[in-house]
């Protein structure tokens, strides 16, 4: 009997050693890796900033631009700012997974330049839009929380706007080694050439912002001169939604019908778009709905009204033209995700020549804008006759660039407003009779209150550089 016990002992300790041997091995699940790889974060980041980029355009860029205005819940059509937290924190929380792409495509193991030079050129559209909406921002010491670095220091946005300039430049030498793609890139499906134009047509961008505080002639020049530029619309960095499920399909027409309607064509884009007989003003809206009316009338309504006077203007809402349906219910044709498109890249060497930082035919860039911006909608229309009119036809004025612009800034996020911030055109736009911002338009939104309760020093200590929390305190590149 005893030495049965000591048998039974002796065969239970060899069964635990055998069972702890290899345990981790036999305990992991081979399809659900520890670390995620970079083509599956690359392709959530893509998806994130270009998504936020349409939801930016849709919600509040349009507004404040005033290509539409608020029939009902009309705040923030009347200057009525918060914090829009939700979008810094958009922002804020795809850094890290843009970060884990850049430890990848840096390591050893999974060195990847491509993915490298995709990874930068995202995280500076991310900063890019996170600086020119609060003004100073962390980031220097930003996405540090594995250093137990939890209240970054804000930098200026002369310092961010440096990094960001320098990170496109290095994700352009990245990109151009031409190092495989192996997947992930729901953008550009792996053509490192349309990457290339992205990255320095984001350069055009924010060297244009920065235009009155640095020299960016030579800059701009070289890109034009390289070619490497989106020059068509089959370079625009936009994301298609395919509407096979709620998931990958536009926000917007997941939502009820109720909150579409609550966006109007603007008495301001009406007057324009009517004057220049542009026939996106059918892509983008459509007739009132009250059935007296002429079933061909389109009619807009005044940006900036109270609640009360929003509802009842014209008489109700049935006399004041909705945004088009079908970019409710046929979103996967109507709409599409843009970062940048090529007419806008366009209108920038337009600028560049018209206020001669560079030697080009502004005309003819000019003109070329609005053909794409045309094209990119599918509207149909002559455009040599759209272009000859008074008040289109090139007359060498920033005024006229910039109006055309702002036309085909149409749910590119907030692109229309920064435009406005820095030139002041397109000068039709003004704030609103029930306007509570002492008829400025703002040019920044208020920081957080978690900055304000979490880092509290760091918060102050910006507020204090860029004038005061509030929305009208000018940033570096506008001042």
């Amino acid at each position: 009997m005893k030495n049965q016990n000591i048998f039974i002992i002796v065969i239970t300790f060899l069964l635990l050693v055998g069972c702890t041997n290899g345990f981790e091995d036999i305990n992991t699940n081979p399809n659900q890796p520890e670390e995620v790889s970079a083509d599956l974060l690359l392709a959530t980041v893509i998806s994130t900033l270009a998504n936020e980029s349409a939801q930016s355009g849709w919600s509040n860029g349009n507004i404040v631009a005033q290509l539409v205005a608020k029939i009902n819940f009309t705040g923030f059509d009347r200057y009525d700012w918060g914090s829009e937290s939700g979008l810094w924190n958009t922002y804020y929380d795809i850094l890290p997974e843009i970060e884990l792409i850049l430890d990848s495509a840096r390591s050893e193991e999974s060195k990847n330049t491509s993915y490298e030079g995709m990874a930068l050129v995202m995280r500076s559209y991310a900063y890019a839009n996170l600086t020119d909406n609060w003004g100073d921002v962390p980031f220097s010491e930003a996405i540090k929380g594995d250093e137990d670095n939890f209240k970054p220091v804000y930098d200026t946005q002369e310092t961010i706007y440096a990094g960001i300039l320098e990170d496109l430049r290095t994700a352009v030498s990245l990109l151009e080694m031409r190092q495989a793609v192996l997947g992930g890139d729901i953008l550009y499906d792996g053509d490192i050439d349309k990457w290339i134009k992205f990255a320095n047509s984001l350069r055009l961008r924010y060297l244009m912002r920065a235009s009155k505080k640095m020299e960016v002639g030579n800059e701009i020049k070289a890109i034009l001169d390289s070619g490497k530029f989106i020059g068509s619309n089959e370079d625009n960095a936009v994301m298609e939604y395919s509407a096979s499920t709620q998931i990958d399909s536009w926000p917007v027409s997941n939502g009820r019908i109720g909150g579409f309607d609550e966006r109007r064509l603007s008495k301001t884009s009406e007057a324009v778009l009517k004057q220049f007989n542009d026939n996106r003003l059918q892509r983008w809206f459509q007739p009132t709905d009250n059935p007296m009316d002429d079933p061909s009338l389109f009619a807009g309504m005044p940006n900036g009204l109270s609640e009360d006077n929003a509802s009842n203007y014209n008489g109700g809402a049935k006399n004041v033209s909705r945004l088009n349906q079908a970019l409710f219910y046929d979103s996967p044709n109507a709409v599409k995700a843009a970062i940048i498109q090529a007419a806008e890249v366009h209108f920038i060497f337009a600028e560049a020549a018209q206020r001669n930082l560079i030697t080009a035919d502004a005309e003819m860039f000019y003109n070329e804008g609005i053909r794409l911006s045309f094209e990119y909608w599918g509207v149909t229309q002559d455009i040599t006759a759209y272009i000859a009119q008074e008040g289109v036809a090139y007359d060498a004025t920033l005024e006229t660039i910039i109006t055309q612009k702002w036309l085909a800034s149409f749910l590119v996020a907030h692109e229309a407003w920064y435009d406005y911030r820095r030139t002041g055109f397109p000068s039709v736009i003004v704030p609103g009779s029930d306007n509570v911002n002492n008829d400025m338009v703002p040019v920044r939104f208020l920081y957080p209150d978690t900055e304000q309760n979490l880092n509290n020093e760091n918060y102050q200590a910006a507020v204090s550089r860029i004038g005061g929390d509030n929305i009208n305190s000018k940033g570096w590149w506008e001042d």
